[in-house]
């Protein structure tokens, strides 16, 4: 079967459905669910670059959290997953780092991740990859947990308990520019909430050393 969807389209499709079913809690009018349905079925079919009838069809049709869970279920097989990566491929990715931590990646959920990040206690380092056809991009800097507050994640752009990440970026002759955002604590609720990969890269690219 044809995979289509990042794992960031079917956070964006997730988002969509439960503002349907926030609007079949809160109201009883069925012209205004109607209206949501509508608008949030628009949405995907602008998100998505090939939406497929089938797919829109069966999300037309959830009517309760059940149904909700069978649909996020069922997206599953058209979702293209993170191409997993070997600790070997880490570290060449990472080749200044002598004494690389690398995380337990055997019990990684590719489908359900848009990027990888470990933070390293030992080194106060936080590190990131994304991937895109096989193709992967590293990312290293220091987290400083001490920095934690509530604000908005500088990669899904929600609201929630973020931490201070600096990366040097080098620029002419050689200097080096240290860039500092705020990130998500907890990188699955982040990739939960992670609903446009386009962000994620954006972010990537302004940080890179």
């Amino acid at each position: 079967m044809e995979q289509f969807l990042t794992v960031a389209n079917v956070r964006f499709i997730e988002k969509q459905m439960w503002k349907v079913l926030k609007a079949k809690a809160s109201s009883q009018d069925a012209a205004v669910l109607d209206a949501v349905k509508g608008i949030a079925v628009s949405e995907i079919e602008q998100q998505l670059t090939m939406p497929q009838m089938e797919l829109l069809k069966a999300f037309e049709q959830i009517e309760d959290r059940v149904g909700a869970e069978l649909f996020i279920e069922s997206l599953k097989r058209y979702t293209i997953p993170f191409q997993p990566i070997s600790p070997k491929q880490l570290q060449s990715l990472f080749k200044k780092e002598k004494k690389l931590h690398i995380p337990n990646l055997a019990s990684q959920d590719w489908t359900a991740i848009s990027y990888l990040s470990w933070y390293d206690s030992r080194t106060h380092r936080q590190y990131i990859v994304t991937e895109r056809e096989g193709n992967y991009t590293a990312l290293r800097g220091v987290a400083e947990p001490q920095y934690r507050t509530k604000g908005i994640c500088a990669i899904c752009h929600e609201q929630t308990d973020v931490h201070l990440f600096t990366a040097k970026v080098k620029g002419k002759e050689d200097q080096f520019t240290a860039y500092s955002n705020y990130i998500c604590d907890n990188v699955q609720t982040c990739n939960q909430r992670l609903s446009d990969y386009e962000k994620l890269e954006t972010f990537v690219q302004r940080n890179l050393i």
